[in-house]
């Protein structure tokens, strides 16, 4: 046992005050008190106002720590505006806190919380009762470490929201800068009405054929193992694209053979091809850095370099996906034909403002990459700082002295 450390029943330290079941006759979405329900703990921005009677015991505030009693068990700590607490979710507060501060037991919890959900059997949705909390007892440090724990660990999530609200501030720009860049262009004060809109007077629409040629995948046979072992040419599916938060693409999780390149219909593409999914989910799209094949759940982009910059279409795609959802059929999933790609017209700028485009949009992609290292970065010293700390494996000074096991 950790020196100093003692076990503490929640029963008898905590009160735990779960939510009403208010009248759902008296909801509405323009006026009364907001009400917090369980989907609001990711949001903290509830869209149901309740207008009615209620017992001000139910009033939480800024900062009071509430936890959802079904499905994932999660514990926030409230940011957003005064509201009325909703049946399904609990108020959480320390009935001693000489004994329990709620900074640190909000943390602490959190473990606690997770084990909780894990091990509770369930058909459909888990849930959570208010004796499954008051039945833990856990050991916990004197309260000075208590506090300096959770201030560690507050330190490290006001670091986190500060680089969270950084990411949405600049995805917000880049969607912004796009609108602008892939309809005006940069500069320009002359425009000419065209059968895609306005454009500027210097560009031209062109269909997606006459600037680039689009190449669908294929599936060597899994039953002739000579087409897939020792494979040495990356094979996207769509999953490789999906779950790549990059603009390039450089590995598969598949490598086929040159014997079921030959012996399929999928296609070699040159490196600096743009690859696009073009089936069930349509539109995510990375740019290869080495030759690589698909599936056929790709249509796949070879610019010309004469008249269409890749990192230019690149970013037009995410701006026509819709479009491009728009045109496509099919029963069991849909799928946007070749000729559907092709024939599809698009605006072609001047090949160096399509590089300039380019170029601008990358930037903010660049610092959407830092920001997003650094959150994870962070996000792992926050789970290495609470194993140590809240364990006592680490000690930690208070009012000048190291406490160390």
């Amino acid at each position: 046992m950790v020196s100093e450390w003692k076990k503490v029943s929640m029963k008898d330290n905590l009160e735990i005050l779960t939510g009403y079941a208010f009248s759902s006759k008296n909801f509405n979405e323009e006026e009364g008190i907001p009400l917090i329900r369980i989907r609001d703990l990711e949001t903290h921005n509830p869209v149901t106002l309740y207008k009615g009677d209620y017992d001000d015991k139910y009033i939480i505030n800024k900062g009071d720590i509430l936890v959802g009693m079904d499905g994932e068990f999660n514990i926030v700590r409230w940011k957003g505006p005064k509201a009325l607490l909703n049946q399904r979710v609990a108020k959480i507060n320390s009935k001693n806190p000489n004994i329990i501060s709620e900074d640190f037991i909000f943390y602490r919890l959190q473990g606690e919380l997770r084990e909780i959900e894990v091990l509770t059997p369930a058909t459909t949705v888990k849930h959570l009762s208010k004796k499954d909390i008051e039945d833990l007892n856990l050991l916990l440090p004197p309260l000075g470490e208590q506090s300096k724990i959770a201030s560690i660990l507050s330190s490290v999530d006001e670091a986190i929201e500060k680089t969270e609200a950084i990411i949405e501030q600049t995805e917000k720009v880049k969607k912004g800068l796009m609108q602008q860049l892939l309809t005006k262009g940069i500069g320009h004060t002359k425009f000419k009405k065209t059968e895609i809109g306005e454009i500027p007077e210097e560009w031209e629409v062109k269909s997606i054929s006459e600037v680039a040629k689009v190449v669908s995948g294929g599936t060597p046979s899994k039953q002739i193992s000579e087409y897939w072992e020792n494979g040495t040419i990356p094979w996207a599916t769509p999953t490789d694209i999906t779950s790549n938060d990059n603009k390039y693409i450089s590995t598969t999780q598949l490598m086929i053979t040159e014997s079921g390149l030959r012996n399929s219909s999928a296609n070699l593409l040159p490196k600096g091809s743009v690859l696009m999914t073009s089936r069930a989910t349509i539109g995510p799209r990375c740019i290869n850095t080495v030759p690589m094949a698909t599936n056929q759940g790709f249509k796949s982009f070879i610019c010309d370099p004469d008249v269409l910059h890749n990192e230019y279409l690149y970013y037009l795609i995410d701006k026509i996906k819709d479009q491009f959802i728009a045109l496509a059929s099919g029963s069991t999933f849909l799928e946007i034909s070749k000729s559907a790609v092709e024939t599809f017209k698009i605006p072609v700028p001047p090949l160096e403002e399509q590089i300039e485009i380019a170029k601008m949009l990358s930037s903010l992609d660049e610092k959407l990459s830092v920001e997003k290292v650094k959150k994870e970065s962070l996000q792992t010293i926050k789970k290495a700082l609470m194993q140590v700390l809240l364990t006592g494996k680490v000690r930690v000074k208070v009012d000048n002295e190291v406490m160390s096991q």
